[in-house]
């Protein structure tokens, strides 16, 4: 009995060592997991705006650099700066500087998030102030060429100031204004609007001297509600904006006098890449208005559609009115080089020349009388200002609605943008309304042509008329044409020599 249990149990120690020989074959352990030797953070820095957003990446990497999968945790410096989620989107919420740390098992890597002002002296030139207000989503290739701009107005004798601030609605703009206007002691010449910015309304009424032209409401898009930092913008009791609009007004009361001109260089057919190359060829062209590059002829062109002579004298008439009538463009019209277009048969001259004459460059201040709409002004529409060359750098357009920037394709901003325009500045309305009125000073025309010949800016040449009141028949009218009123482009811009 002995011996039997003796010989199970060696048996049983036979078959636990296996039948190799003696020595375990299974799988050796695994070997302990890489280290995390460092943390690289992408980008390493940044710069985003209040309210705007960065996303980071984090990756862990051995000693050998490789990426290695293991938990991230995030943390800023400066939670006042900008916040960071748990999956690294940073958030800016007020000027200054925070560093973002990633954390991974000991190691850790960083990115410095820089968050500038809402508002910053981009250079200081001289007396007169321009405020540049900018829309957030613009990429930096365009605050690149935009810099240059700047830089421009500063060589020109102008302080800039910019703002990338996020304004909930027109009011909050305005309040910007107003209060750069009194921080600056009245310096505030002007404002730029640079893509998409908040909008005003106002609700208008033409009582037309014209039996034959009645009376017509309109609300329309209203940059004087920026243009007059002190007058009082309302709502009459019961008034409702025909268009929803949530800031559409009815009433301008108290001082309506202009204290700063309004620029606007709008959105370029309703996108925002579009619109990003189209402010790179402006700023572009603009500086080479400055500087004189292919600089056009010091000559005044107007084309007129409303006039046609049928008789020489009829012919004589007609031009002795656009040169020294009431509504001439005095002393533009006036003088030796201007060249002036209408439908003439016994003259041989028609209006086909005029717009011939603007696409070759003959003048750099164009002035065009015809109706208008947001589709085009007159025989020129949208496609023609695509595709042929628009040679001036002034353009006026009598032409009404020709800038209405609530339709995202409109004439103006096609005259302003197109990759063949050397247009810098240019003036439409933004409804049915094509001028700005007779004041006590006579026809527009002639007070911007004289203001500007005296050595003052666009933007300034047409402040000085609007706040000059108006006269009979447009006294009734005063806010159907200037309310209407739009520049678009750089009005510190002024005639070169």
């Amino acid at each position: 009995m002995t011996r039997l249990t003796t010989h199970l149990i060696a048996l049983t120690a036979c078959i636990a060592c296996g039948s190799g020989g003696g020595e375990s074959s299974g799988p050796p352990p695994p070997p302990p997991p890489a280290a995390v030797a460092s943390v690289d953070v992408q980008p390493t820095s940044g710069t985003i705006d209040p309210g705007q957003t960065l996303q980071l990446t984090a990756t862990p990497r051995d000693a050998a650099g490789t990426a290695l999968t293991r938990t991230v945790t995030w943390s800023t410096s400066a939670a006042a700066v900008a916040t960071v989620s748990s999956t690294g989107l940073v958030t800016a919420l007020a000027a200054g500087s925070a560093t973002i740390t990633a954390t991974s098992e000991t190691r850790s890597g960083t990115s410095v998030i820089s968050v500038p002002p809402f508002l910053a002296t981009a250079c200081t030139g001289g007396n007169p102030v321009v405020a540049l207000v900018v829309d957030r989503r613009l990429s930096a290739g365009v605050l690149t060429a935009m810099a240059r701009f700047e830089s421009d107005l500063c060589a020109d004798g102008y302080t800039v100031l910019r703002t990338r601030q996020p304004f909930a609605g027109p009011v909050e703009l305005k309040t910007e204004l107003k209060n750069l206007f009194a921080q600056t002691n009245g310096r505030l010449t002007g404002a730029i609007l640079i893509g998409e910015q908040p909008r005003a309304y106002q609700y208008v009424t033409l009582v037309s001297t014209n039996p034959n032209i009645p009376s017509s409401n309109e609300e329309t898009i209203s940059y004087q509600f920026y243009a007059d930092l002190d007058g009082t913008f309302s709502a009459s009791p019961g008034y409702q904006s025909p268009g929803g609009k949530q800031y559409s007004y009815d009433q301008h009361t108290g001082n309506t006098a202009w204290e700063i001109w309004i620029g606007v260089l709008p959105m370029y057919q309703g996108d925002l890449a579009r619109t990003e190359q189209a402010l790179v060829r402006y700023f572009q062209k603009n500086h080479d208005y400055r500087t004189g590059v292919n600089a056009l002829p010091r000559t005044f062109v107007q084309v007129s559609e409303h006039a046609t002579a049928t008789t020489q004298t009829e012919h004589n008439n007609i031009l002795a009115s656009f040169r020294t009538g009431q509504y001439a463009w005095q002393p533009f019209s006036t003088a030796a080089s201007t060249r002036i277009y209408f439908n003439s048969p016994p003259a041989a001259l028609t209006v086909d020349q005029g717009y011939a004459a603007l696409s070759r460059g003959d003048g750099d201040f164009f002035v065009g009388e015809a109706h208008g709409s947001y589709l085009g002004h007159g025989k020129l529409s949208i496609t023609w200002a695509e595709s042929n060359p628009v040679r001036t750098a002034f353009f006026w357009s009598d032409g009404c609605a020709v800038a209405n920037l609530d339709q995202p394709s409109n004439f103006l901003s096609s005259i302003l943008y197109a990759t063949g325009s050397t247009v810098v500045a240019a003036k439409g309305t933004t409804n049915n309304s094509g001028g700005l009125g007779t004041n006590q000073d006579g026809f527009y025309g002639r007070n911007v042509a004289t203001h500007m010949s005296s050595g003052l800016s666009f933007g300034s040449a047409v402040v000085k008329h609007v706040n000059v009141p108006l006269i009979s028949p447009w006294l009734g009218s005063r806010e159907f044409h200037f309310a209407t009123a739009v520049l678009l482009g750089d009005p510190t811009l002024r005639l070169r020599p």
